[in-house]
């Protein structure tokens, strides 16, 4: 493995990070035929609503030969025939996507070959059904089912390799090997292919939870923990299991908040920090890392994550904007509306500022809402904040910043640790050929122009040192109370376990609502949490209009949401601190009716 020196390191990350500018769009203008989504105006051309949609970042679920030619387990249908049953949405470009893959499945390619590889679009483009027209939300929260997928994958994995001789191998062999073939080219592939199958279905057991995530949400900060702690630095024991889902945040504005994630755990004021959020985010959906033993500090690591793409992404998202009613279609009541705002200045300010859409995006910072405040759901924030993983051969390494150049202990927070992993991965021997001929001249002039901001100094939080491993394993009193204890303790770190408010501006197109999603329109949230409903389906994407948010009837394809399972819960987000229980029926609509204008 080869390493930089101080001096070359600090020069590779200058010419790389950037605090990124923006410029103005025009309209898409394409709104398509009856027959397809209409885009609202977000500020994206189609080119580069295409890139978004189809330009890998460099996560590696399996080769993608073997993903073309996989089949359903219960039948000779091919698997990615079944991908829109998981929630994801067609993508008919053909930009980056000869196949036909839906949004957010790209190619990804390598020195090793080819690969089938998810990117943040698969889990940030929403449709909406809005009177009797098919929206599509750029940056919106997906209602798709994560495990569902990567269970049927392993289904299917398990179901291909079940006999070397069996019919479904033979015709997943003809499909990968093409040219005529020998017995012991398909031996050679059955062995690589089940060893494959067995660590995918290991990856999928310690994935599950006991309360399903359903549609519309996952456990993203468990998934990543497990995969950079637990597969990538090969401790098995640091797998926990991923019990804390929430909504997946809509991502139109994200890029000028100072920090990200519902508990606001990652700071984002810098390019280097946003490379950081991504580089994370495609770790924890199967980037290939490879992690070696040094005792040369810093550690510098070879990984799949497309830097170079990931920092043209992060420029592509600081320029989009979120949708407008379509008032055309469902006119908002501006008598009510007025009203709504004198209301929402009142109780709703405080928190959560307003984006004015006259003006260009620019830096803002959320209120962080402490934990003993807010009320919500638990187990996030305190996962997040409280659980902790062995460092293995990392132990004594040190990494720069964050939060500290001390040598690791043995044992540290999962966030801190994951954290260091991805410095490792944005810190180490550029390649420039990692994009593979997939920038254009423009892109590649940006790039160029690109400049690093000032370095932070006090990096991440430091967050708990030393911490009650067997939270994760309580229901949700039991993380109330050990939160407590934390903040009791350790008075400096209360801002950790908080929950973050960002502007609501497209708060319409957003539903379910609460950082987990466990309530499911605009109106039942502003009820106090007592008389919110306790159960509902999601995973329709017919949107009623009256009280903002997804129909939650049963339906087909809807999972059950049951607020009463351990972090499904829907309290807090009321009380005297927030004024709903003040609130009249008539003022809660009229506070709806504004929410319709954000």
């Amino acid at each position: 493995m080869r390493h930089l020196n101080r001096r070359s390191t600090i020069a590779f990350v200058a010419g790389l990070l950037a605090v990124s500018g923006s410029a103005a769009l025009g309209q898409t203008g394409n709104l398509g035929s009856t027959d397809k989504p209409l885009y609202l105006n977000q500020a994206w051309s189609s080119a580069e609503r295409n890139w978004f949609y189809a330009t890998s970042q460099g996560s590696q679920i399996m080769p993608y030969d073997w993903f073309m030619a996989l089949e359903q387990s219960g039948s000779d249908t091919p698997f990615r025939n079944s991908l829109q049953s998981f929630g994801y949405l067609p993508n008919p470009s053909k930009f980056n996507n000869p196949d036909g893959l839906p949004v957010g499945f790209v190619k990804d390619a390598d020195d090793r070959g080819d690969w089938v590889g998810l990117t943040c679009a698969a889990c940030h483009t929403n449709q909406i059904n809005f009177a009797g027209r098919t929206l599509q939300i750029d940056g919106g929260p997906a209602n798709a089912d994560m495990f569902a997928l990567i269970s049927g994958i392993a289904q299917s994995l398990a179901a291909t390799c079940a006999s070397m001789t069996d019919p479904k191998f033979k015709r997943f062999a003809d499909r990968v090997l093409k040219k005529v073939h020998t017995q012991d080219d398909e031996k050679a592939l059955f062995d690589s292919f089940e060893e494959f199958s067995a660590n995918f279905s290991e990856y999928v057991k310690n994935s599950t939870a006991k309360v399903p995530w359903g549609k519309a949400r996952l456990d993203a900060f468990g998934m990543i923990f497990n995969h950079a702690t637990g597969i990538d630095l090969n401790i098995p024991s640091n797998n926990r299991e991923p019990n804390a889902p929430v909504s997946y945040p809509f991502l139109w504005d994200t890029h000028w908040h100072n920090v990200v994630q519902w508990n606001g755990s990652a700071p984002n004021e810098l390019s280097v920090e946003r490379l950081g959020r991504n580089v994370g985010e495609v770790i924890g959906v199967f980037a290939n890392t490879d992690i070696k033993k040094t005792i040369m500090p810093p550690l510098f690591f070879k990984t799949s994550a497309k830097r170079l793409n990931q920092i043209l992404l992060e420029e592509l998202l600081s320029k989009l904007r979120s949708p407008v009613w379509p008032a055309q279609w469902a006119p908002i009541d501006k008598t009510k509306a007025a009203a709504g705002s004198k209301l929402y200045e009142a109780y709703c300010l405080s928190c959560h500022a307003i984006t004015p859409r006259s003006q260009p995006l620019t830096h803002m910072r959320v209120t962080m809402t402490p934990l003993s405040e807010v009320r919500t759901d638990p187990t996030m924030v305190t996962n997040s904040a409280m659980r902790m993983s062995d460092t293995g051969f990392l132990q004594g390494v040190r990494m720069p910043n964050l939060p500290t150049v001390d040598p690791l202990p043995a044992q540290v927070t999962s966030l801190v640790l994951t954290a260091k992993i991805v410095v490792g991965a944005i810190l180490a021997p550029p390649d420039w050929d990692e994009t593979k001929g997939e920038l254009s001249a423009e892109q590649l002039k940006l790039l160029k122009s690109i400049k690093i901001g000032q370095p932070r100094t006090d990096g991440l939080k430091t967050l708990l040192s030393t911490a009650k491993s067997n939270l994760e394993q309580g229901g949700n009193e039991n993380l109330l109370q050990s939160a407590a204890d934390y903040v009791e303790k350790n008075k400096k770190a209360v801002t950790v376990l908080a929950y973050k408010a960002r502007p609501l501006d497209g708060i319409w197109a957003t539903a379910p609502y609460l950082h987990n999603g466990s309530v499911p329109n605009l109106y039942r949230l502003l009820l106090p949490a007592a008389q919110r409903a306790k159960q509902f389906y999601v995973g329709s994407r017919e949107f009623d209009s009256v009280n903002v948010g997804f129909k939650f009837d049963s339906s087909p394809d809807a999972s059950m949401f049951d607020t009463n399972l351990p972090s499904n819960s829907n309290a807090g987000h009321d009380g005297p601190a927030y004024g709903i229980d003040k609130l009249t029926d008539q003022q809660r609509w009229e506070l709806v009716e504004y929410l319709k204008t954000l």
